[in-house]
Order: C-alpha cells, then structure tokens, then sequence
C-alpha cells in the first residue's frame, strides 16, 4: 500500500506497520487495503476471517466512485465519516438516508429503513453504506425482491448487534447484490466507513497514476 498525498503522514505510518504485520490472507490489491483499512478502523486483527470482499464488486464501486457515484449511508455518523475523503478525492455527494425518513415511521417500520430506500430509489447507482441498521438492510432487500429497487452499485452491509444483524447479513449474502459485509455481529458506521474510503483512496491514487 503506497504513500498518498492524500493521507495524513499518521495514518500513512499506521497503515504501513499494519501491513507489515498482518500475516497472509489470501486478498489482494484492493481487497487487501480494505482489510487493512478495517483493522486500522477498529485495532482488531481478527477481521481478516469475518471479511467478504469479492474483487469484482470492489472493482464496479470504485469505476462508479470516480465518476462521482453517490454514497449513501444509514447514520449520520458514517457519512461524517466518509465525507472528508469524499471531498479530497471525487466530491462524492455523501447523503444520510433519514434526510427522507417520516417522521414517525409507520407502525412495524423504522425511520431509517424507510428513509434509505426513499434515498436509494432517488439515487441509483449508488454506493450504499450501513454500519447500524439491519432493519434498513432488510427492507432494502425485500424491496429488491419484489422488484420495487433496483440493486446499488454496492453495499457495505455492516450493522453492529444482536438482534436482526445476522438475519440481514444472511440474507445480503444470497441476494446477489455487489456488496462487502463482515460475518457475525462486528461491524458499525465507523467499520462501514472504512471500507468506502479504501475504495475511494485507491480509486482515485488510479487515476492520478493513469493521468
């Protein structure tokens, strides 16, 4: 993972001694700088086993990212996270869900489930990004199967707990939507941030290399 301008001369130190001493893990290139950008997030050595990270869904998110793809996110957190790199690389509009969240939710829903879907169906070809919300997972599926949304461009599905978390991330796993997620009840806006803002680092240091 080579130096960036774009990143502050600690972060660039701690990614380096990160990967000098992670051990081997079967990933590459991009794959690889998202694991490390993951534990750098979280200082836990152990997400290499929890990490799903196909290359080609990795690949399609960082072509949509530097053509200034949308980045959705169920929090506020995890778009405050994602931002500044947004803004240093593509200026990526960075848009919370519940901007479209009724308030209150209709009974049986959540504010944010409904508000991320309203987002996505307003912005496709998005890069969707949850780090707390399963139900907003989950409803963003079972519109997909009803055929009511079309699929993103990818989904970092990492919501952090217990209750509902590992049902959304099964059932991320089988839809066939481009996506990245962790296995079990890891995750959170800060994990679900760092994975968007590997792909846009190494997006962007692509295409400096390329001009």
């Amino acid at each position: 993972m080579e130096p960036s301008p774009i990143d502050h001369p600690i972060l660039t130190e701690s990614l380096a001694l990160i990967q000098r001493r992670l051990p081997a893990t079967g990933l590459h290139g991009v794959q690889q700088e998202v694991l490390v950008r993951l534990i750098h997030s979280s200082g836990d050595w152990r997400l290499a086993t929890a990490l799903r990270c196909p290359a080609a869904a990795c690949e399609q998110a960082m072509t949509a990212l530097a053509r200034g793809a949308p980045i959705l996110t169920d929090t506020a957190m995890a778009a405050a996270a994602v931002t500044p790199m947004a803004r240093r690389t593509f200026a990526n509009p960075v848009i919370n869900g519940l901007v479209w969240a009724p308030d209150p939710a209709p009974p049986g829903q959540t504010r944010t489930a409904l508000g991320l879907a309203a987002a996505v169906q307003r912005h496709p070809g998005s890069v969707v990004v949850i780090g707390s919300a399963p139900t907003a997972l989950l409803h963003l599926l079972a519109l997909g199967t009803q055929d009511r949304l079309e699929p993103p461009v990818l989904v970092v599905g990492m919501p952090v707990g217990f209750v509902a978390v590992q049902e959304a991330k099964a059932a991320l796993a089988r839809s066939g939507w481009p996506q990245v997620r962790l296995e079990g009840s890891r995750g959170g806006a800060g994990l679900a941030a760092a994975v968007v803002n590997a792909l846009l680092r190494r997006a962007w240091l692509d295409g400096q290399a390329n001009t």
